[in-house]
């Protein structure tokens, strides 16, 4: 997920930095204390500061996510979601 949002901010934000720069997406995304709990995180659709999205190490580590942005980030509401692999 890392990946992608390192294009995105290189190739698209400079197209149109007043909309796509994100300054309150990226904080979340590089918010040291969600660090240890995720495998990576990246904005989602035009990343005009509205959803970002997370892929947590596990159910418990998801439940802690959700804490420290309803603390430290009380603009954004979260949304919990839950895929589990076949094999």
């Amino acid at each position: 997920m890392k990946q992608p949002q390192e294009d995105f901010d290189k190739y698209l934000i400079p197209t149109c930095i007043d909309e796509l720069t994100s300054p309150v997406i990226h904080h979340l995304l590089n918010y040291p204390p969600v660090q240890e709990y995720i495998f990576g995180g990246k904005g989602v659709g035009f990343q005009g500061d509205g959803t970002a999205q997370f892929i947590s190490k596990n159910e418990e580590y998801q439940e802690k996510i959700i804490e420290i942005i309803n603390c430290d980030f009380l603009q954004m509401k979260c949304v919990k979601m839950t895929t589990y692999a076949k094999q």
